[in-house]
């Protein structure tokens, strides 16, 4: 343990405040270097006293306030010693003090012998002085010509310095991510992913296999088209965290890799595994899942395609949400909710006793003219609004007639 100090002669300790001082450290059996040694090391008072005290824990160890004069509070920046300034970077750094790498080593070397940097074993504490030099060289982040030679430094980036960068290059995403394999990266291989494909870069097979076995944060900044070609092996490393940011058209894409994932699942096990991929059901699955004591709940229920939902009796509803279908009601005002209880007659929707308005009222009719224009390729000119005041003013019109 070590207690920095200026380098102050040891005469000059003279008045009676530092020789107090002095007689009360030595009475401690702290210890000064020579004269020499300080200035060679950089290194102050050193106190063998407490490195005893803390082996021997028996020890009493009286709590000590060491009050530092101003005067040895030298925060200043140093200079680089006259031959020490570096002109390649090779093993010799290793054995510079900190100081000395923030004096002698500058930017632009670094980014020049990048791959020297990876290639000597340097701690992470200089290592976090390099990375240092290199974002004040490049304050708007690392040119391409750069990443591509970063390797194993990559392990030092953050995904903020990662979002600064412009990558074109498959070559260098592909070399970063196998860097990144065994490290706890999924934060910057997202950011990494997210500013290639930003850009319209394309990710080849050998590349999707690769990410597919990563925790796959990523999974949002793909297009459907490259969602498609991944593996099965992404469900099984996917957290429903990572499912968050995904569109309805990404989900619709994952939904039939996880339904062959977790095919032999049945039960509770299958819907809690393939509940975060609902979002991308079709009508028959949902209805499969009504008979099977689910209990889905609204959060899960409200995600579900709308054309997927619409098409469902109240029955399959009620089987779908089990007691959770009381919660219908606090979320009327949700869109799928409302289109829903729209389809349904009021009088069932009432047999619920939830409280639910909205419906078809008894004697009317909805006449869905959407099947037929699909058909015939024709556009929707009513929907099931206009259609219902369609089909009153015909009733109304044939009463009085």
């Amino acid at each position: 343990m070590a207690l920095q100090t200026a380098r102050t002669p040891l005469e000059s300790y003279g008045t009676s405040t530092h020789g107090s001082l002095l007689l009360l450290l030595l009475g401690l059996g702290w210890m000064l270097p020579s004269r020499a040694q300080a200035a060679d090391t950089g290194l102050g008072l050193t106190t063998p006293w407490l490195q005893h005290t803390s082996r021997d824990q028996s020890w009493p160890q009286p709590e000590l306030t060491v009050i530092i004069p101003r005067a040895w509070r030298g925060t200043e920046k140093k200079a680089c010693p006259p031959g020490r300034k570096a002109q390649v970077v090779d093993e010799k750094l290793v054995f510079y003090e900190e100081w000395e790498l923030e004096a002698c080593v500058d930017g632009a070397l670094l980014a020049a012998q990048m791959d020297r940097v990876n290639l000597i074993p340097f701690t992470y504490q200089h290592l976090h002085i390099f990375k240092r030099k290199l974002d004040k060289f490049y304050p708007q982040g690392y040119p391409e010509s750069l990443i591509q030679h970063l390797r194993y430094f990559f392990l030092s980036v953050t995904p903020e310095d990662i979002y600064k960068w412009n990558v074109t290059s498959l070559e260098t995403v592909k070399s970063l991510l196998e860097v990144s394999k065994g490290h706890k990266m999924d934060a910057q291989v997202a950011a990494l992913i997210a500013r290639y494909v930003v850009r319209g870069g394309q990710l080849d097979k050998a590349t999707l296999e690769t990410l597919a076995t990563l925790h796959p944060t990523y999974l949002c900044r793909l297009s459907p088209e490259q969602l498609g070609s991944m593996s099965l092996n992404v469900v099984w490393v996917t957290r429903p965290q990572d499912l968050d940011a995904c569109s309805p058209q990404q989900i619709a894409v994952l939904y039939p890799k996880a339904r062959i994932v977790f095919k032999n699942m049945t039960g509770s096990e299958y819907f809690e595994n393939i509940k975060p991929y609902l979002g991308g059901a079709p009508m028959e699955d949902l209805r499969a899942l009504s008979q099977q004591n689910i209990n889905m709940d609204l959060a899960t229920f409200k995600k579900l395609q709308t054309e997927a939902v619409l098409p469902l009796t109240i029955a399959e509803v009620q089987k779908l949400l089990g007691p959770n279908l009381v919660g219908l009601k606090a979320e009327k005002g949700n869109s799928l909710v409302q289109d829903w209880i729209s389809r349904q007659s009021q009088d069932d929707l009432d047999s619920l006793g939830l409280g639910l308005h909205g419906g078809i009222p008894n004697g009317y009719l909805v006449l869905d003219f959407n099947v037929r224009e699909a058909l015939s390729g024709g556009p929707h000119l009513l929907g099931p609004g206009p259609v219902l005041i369609v089909t009153s003013n015909l009733l109304l019109a044939f009463i009085l007639s």
